[in-house]
């Protein structure tokens, strides 16, 4: 696939899979050379590159949501090769913007317990934003989000029954994905979802996040990472 686009575009967004990759998503599809998606399922920000040409020099014809900070509307244009990393790198500060801005539809509540538990992880990988995590750790949390799939519908109920269900939506999401995100992805989704089961009061952190005489996921995230497999024995 890669193959039928131009080497220059490959390398011009090269940079960016590293650094910035969980802030989006690349979507396998026929229709377009490449169309990267928000990260943010209930967004629907992308960035597409539709067609290219080459005259004097390699042209792409760039569709994107949003066109700039100043409003959400669409813009479609023929760019240089040479401008489309600034294209794209404006694309992505307007994501970074979105995440780092404080509004009335923000969960400050929610945001701060899972900064808390992402701020535990010290990601010194300067490959975590691309690569995935160790086998034994996959299998670990697998077993810990199974815990958590198959137990906490017991704690439902007409008060908390959107919560729960949010909750489930998410462990399932992150299960499906374990082998296929990056490590970065998965640590800023597992704290989410931790965060989401701590904001439902302390049953719920004793329950979930310390798993009685099994072993302890939630004490240190740092630990259950070096640790792997050991913890299961």
């Amino acid at each position: 696939m890669k193959k039928k686009i131009p080497l220059q575009i490959l390398k011009t967004l090269e940079p960016f899979l590293k650094e910035h990759s969980s802030m989006f998503e690349i979507v396998p599809q026929n229709e377009y050379l490449i169309k990267i998606l928000d990260k943010d399922k209930n967004s629907d920000f992308y960035f597409v590159i539709e067609d290219f040409k080459t005259q004097s020099t390699l042209s792409v014809l760039v569709n994107r949501k949003p066109e700039n900070d100043s409003t959400t509307k669409v813009i479609r244009k023929w760019t240089t090769i040479d401008s489309l990393k600034n294209d794209f790198q404006d694309w992505l500060n307007i994501l970074q913007g979105y995440d780092n801005v404080k509004s009335i539809f923000d969960d400050v509540i929610t945001e701060a317990f899972a900064n808390d538990y992402y701020s535990e992880f010290e990601i010194i990988d300067e490959d975590a934003a691309v690569n995935p995590l160790k086998i034994n750790q996959i299998l670990l949390l697998d077993q810990h989000l199974e815990n958590i799939q198959n137990n906490i519908d017991k704690y439902k109920t007409e008060e908390n029954k959107l919560e729960i269900e949010s909750i489930l939506h998410e462990v399932i999401e992150l299960r499906e994905n374990l082998t296929k995100k990056s490590k970065k992805w998965v640590i800023k989704k597992l704290s989410f979802v931790w965060a989401k089961i701590s904001k439902q009061g302390p049953i719920f952190i004793k329950d979930f996040l310390t798993e009685g005489n099994k072993h302890l996921i939630k004490e240190s995230v740092k630990f259950v990472f070096e640790k792997g497999m050991d913890l299961l024995n």
